[in-house]
């Protein structure tokens, strides 16, 4: 009998020695509508709990950014909208990446029941996101992000 190995979990130490969840990167899905971007707080069993972030999650081996960030997403929301992406901005900490994929919904969306990694969502400003207690490591890429999106963090 064969059993499957999901390499796409645990835990791996990058170049600048932290320890991140996902040994082949991880990517997220950051979604706009009109001024606003979909947040989510996690839930208090995950890591980070009771901070905020975007949907995501760990790459499977061989998978793209966005088709990572499309799947954790809809199992994180419990689907997604229609959208259109964007760009995607890749955050490199030597040997392992985690990518923030951006893109505008195309029609109003609310978010259902996923996977209970989050435990509530909103539509927030920027401006709203700033005054959060962020995941560290989405507080790294908000700046970034904010400032490609063209705005400050």
């Amino acid at each position: 009998m064969m059993f499957a190995f999901d390499t796409s979990r645990g835990y791996v130490v990058c170049g600048r020695g932290c320890r991140h969840w996902g040994p082949h990167g991880a990517a997220g899905l950051l979604l706009l509508d009109d001024g606003h971007i979909l947040m989510q707080r996690r839930a208090p069993h995950v890591h980070h709990g009771g901070t905020w972030s975007i949907p995501g999650g760990a790459l499977r081996l061989g998978e793209t950014a966005r088709s990572g960030a499309r799947r954790e997403a809809a199992e994180e929301l419990g689907g997604l909208p229609r959208y259109r992406h964007h760009v995607t901005h890749h955050d490199d900490h030597g040997g392992w990446t985690y990518s923030t994929v951006i893109g505008d919904a195309l029609e109003p969306f609310t978010p259902g029941r996923g996977d209970g990694e989050g435990s509530h969502h909103d539509w927030l400003t920027p401006r709203q996101i700033n005054r959060l207690p962020l995941h560290p490591g989405f507080a790294e890429t908000w700046r970034q992000v904010a400032i490609l999106l063209g705005g400050r963090p």
